[in-house]
């Protein structure tokens, strides 16, 4: 059950959710985001948003205004 919890906490915040598979890696989103919720995971040939501060979302939903590409949804 952590292992899920882990996996969940990578990809939603309390405000929002990601589909990381739609993530293009233009880090629209990663500038947008006045509290830095948001960071990159980079390998060679996977590179994608992931959450890495769901604690800190405030719901603002300035990143699902920067992403052009469905990424972000509300919760």
């Amino acid at each position: 059950m952590s292992r899920l919890k882990d996996r969940l906490n990578k990809i939603r915040t309390p405000y929002i959710g990601i589909d990381p598979r739609r993530c293009e890696a233009c880090w629209r989103c990663i500038d947008a985001c006045p509290k830095q919720v948001i960071g990159k995971v980079g390998f060679l040939w996977h590179k994608h948003i992931v959450i890495q501060k769901g604690d800190a979302c405030s719901g603002c939903t300035k990143c699902i205004q920067a992403c052009p590409y469905g990424v972000f949804s509300k919760l």
